[in-house]
């Protein structure tokens, strides 16, 4: 996939696909997020994108017709990003606040809801790709570079949030047994 060809993108960009690229791996590539991310305010796109089974990596259709179409899409992957945050990191903001004041970053509150996967954050990492040729980023941008910036750090805390779930290091656990040899 395009998503990959990092050399001279953006440097929030690559943050992003590596952050996502690691949790992916760690979570072992799940096809299916549980629980999906909602539908609810989900921008169009997506639904384009998952009827050819997630594999065509053009700008789907319609966004790139005139500035109001790209507008209303990146208003869209705004208030679904919102949407879909958990409330602790809300704290009463309104998606168009998210300009102004960006979600919170602390407060220990969990990111469960924030499934990796393809019908969890792999969504958003693709509307940050279509929205990044949009527009052509270069160093402008601050609504998609702020987005990308608090996708990243979700995507971390929860690549975090495996590590300490996993089980201690193979060091630390009791060898195998030995099987009993059948003749």
């Amino acid at each position: 996939m395009k998503l990959f060809q990092l050399q001279g993108m953006h440097p929030a960009w690559a943050a992003v696909v590596q952050a996502w690229w690691a949790l992916e791996r760690a979570t072992g590539f799940k096809e299916k997020a549980l629980p999906a991310l909602s539908a609810r305010g989900r921008p169009d796109a997506v639904g384009w994108w998952v009827q050819r089974a997630r594999k065509d990596c053009r700008i789907p259709a319609g966004l790139d017709v005139d500035d109001n179409s790209k507008e209303d899409f990146y208003d869209s992957v705004v208030g679904w990003w919102n949407a879909v945050n958990p409330a602790w990191r809300k704290d009463g903001l309104a998606a168009a606040d998210f300009e102004k004041v960006l979600l919170k970053k602390e407060g220990g509150g969990s990111l469960d809801a924030l499934s990796s996967g393809l019908n969890g954050l792999t969504s958003i990492v693709a509307c940050l790709w279509w929205w990044y040729r949009l527009v052509g980023i270069a160093d402008g941008a601050p609504r998609w570079k702020n987005l990308a910036d608090d996708v990243t750090w979700v995507l971390t805390e929860k690549l975090k949030a495996c590590g300490s779930k996993r089980p201690g290091s193979p060091s630390e656990e009791e060898p195998p047994a030995k099987r009993t040899r059948l003749e």
